[in-house]
């Protein structure tokens, strides 16, 4: 995000913000919630998956606390600012307070709500309540389809309209804005690719989100349906270069001194780009069946329309539930892969030896090093793709205390194809065709 364009945007919440403490206690109303999921998970495997998941187990991946304030100043004006504390998004050592959201809303008519400020894309089922785990039954949001956008939040504006026909309630939200957030990029190797600043290990880029699309959302009864559309440019700061997965890859041929042979991909000038453009769609339903049963899909489609990248990629989930007394038992399935092309070109360089050391280890300490180095950037470079392959069933269940409270449970095991930029690999190796079991518990709860 260029330093304008940040500015902008934190002088935009800012003002916002400062504006909403002034005239709280001139407020007609002001009502105070707040929600919180105190969560564990664990799995089967030495490596990190989700960013903290192993076998030594972990509180980070699902546990959050919030408070939200909901301001009404008139019958037609009123406001609502959200905070969270969860894990950090800079790094993967820390927790971190943030403002969620923060803006002011504007109702001219029964039908029509406008809103200004920091606020949430409707891309998903559960996009506006997708931090508050008492809301729903699953143990944890599928990442196969929650990870569809690098951010579900903007800063700007969105208009919404309502009708209400025999059929249901059918909403139309329109919206744009921009935010500014992380991308995290795990690298495997302790190698420098010239031009880029990657280091061994995690890495997280800033980077500029802007959005601009239309959700569709049809209630009938209990069930809702949601359809979605948007427009993304992620361009990375400037400050922070990274090949930003436009590896497009070609093969040069390789001589160090006549010991050694082979070939090995390079990055090509053309890769440095600083943006990447995409189309999102998304589709998602709950229907209520009978005998208590409920059937929960999403579908994603992130379309990128500059260039070969991992992140272009399309999944989702489908899942049954049954509602038992205070238990909700459900099973689920989710899926998220890569395009065939971006995977294909991660497994040439991946499995790429790069150099032969053609003295057998008697060239000297120099050129083995060298050969090392070469072929270690194979990994490094297939690391910068950003390639998805992997699918997750899950058993799970939630046991309600009460309208306030919940218990879940969950198994899920999760298998890796060709690769998954979800799972830390370890150095010098991959996690292809391995499967990660993950048990997690959770209390949630809201006031």
């Amino acid at each position: 995000m260029s330093n304008k364009r940040k500015k902008t945007c934190l002088a935009l919440s800012g003002a916002i913000m400062a504006s909403l403490i002034s005239i709280t206690a001139s407020a007609v109303e002001t009502s105070l919630s707040g929600f919180g999921t105190l969560g564990y998970a664990q799995s089967n495997q030495s490596y990190n998956y989700e960013r903290f998941i192993s076998n030594s187990g972990t509180v980070k991946r699902d546990s959050i606390f919030g408070v939200q304030a909901d301001i009404k100043f008139t019958d037609s004006i009123g406001a609502t600012v959200q905070g969270k504390f969860a894990p950090s998004l800079s790094n993967d050592t820390g927790w971190a307070s943030t403002l969620s959201w923060a803006f002011a809303s504007w109702r001219p008519a029964n039908d029509w709500l406008v809103r200004l400020g920091k606020q949430r894309v409707g891309l998903y089922l559960f996009s506006e309540s997708q931090d508050v785990g008492e809301t729903y039954d699953f143990a944890h949001l599928p990442t196969e389809m929650y990870s569809i956008s690098p951010s579900t939040d903007y800063v700007g504006a969105s208009v919404s309209k309502t009708w209400n026909p025999s059929i249901g309630e059918v909403t139309l939200d329109a919206y744009s804005g921009t935010i500014s957030t992380n991308w995290r990029i795990y690298q495997r190797d302790n190698v420098q690719i010239p031009s880029s600043s990657m280091q061994p290990g995690a890495n997280f880029k800033n980077i500029s989100v802007n959005s601009s699309g239309f959700a569709l959302t049809w209630l009938r009864d209990e069930d809702k349906y949601r359809a979605s559309v948007q427009t993304q440019t992620t361009a990375i700061d400037p400050s922070s270069p990274a090949y930003y997965s436009q590896l497009t890859g070609s093969q040069i041929n390789v001589n160090l001194t006549g010991a050694t042979s082979g070939t090995a991909y390079s990055v090509l000038p053309q890769a440095l780009i600083g943006s990447v453009n995409s189309v999102v769609f998304t589709l998602g339903t709950e229907i209520h069946l009978p005998q208590d049963f409920r059937l929960i899909g999403e579908y994603g489609r992130r379309q990128v329309t500059n260039g070969l990248s991992g992140i272009d990629t399309h999944g989702g989930y489908l899942a049954l539930l049954k509602d038992v007394d205070a238990w909700t038992p459900y099973v689920s399935y989710a899926q998220i892969q890569s395009r065939s092309d971006a995977l294909s070109l991660y497994q040439a360089m991946n499995s790429n030896a790069g150099l032969t050391d053609l003295t057998g280890g008697f060239g000297g300490a120099a050129l083995t090093g060298a050969v090392n180095t070469i072929n270690a950037s194979q990994r490094v470079l297939a690391d910068g793709l950003l390639v998805y392959d992997q699918n997750t069933i899950a058993l799970g269940t939630s046991y309600r205390i009460n309208p306030t409270q919940k218990l879940k449970a969950e198994w899920a095991r999760t298998h890796v194809g060709v690769a998954s930029s979800f799972v830390d690999a370890p150095s010098g190796g991959n996690v292809s065709n391995q499967n990660i079991d993950v048990l997690s518990f959770s209390y949630n709860f809201v006031f």
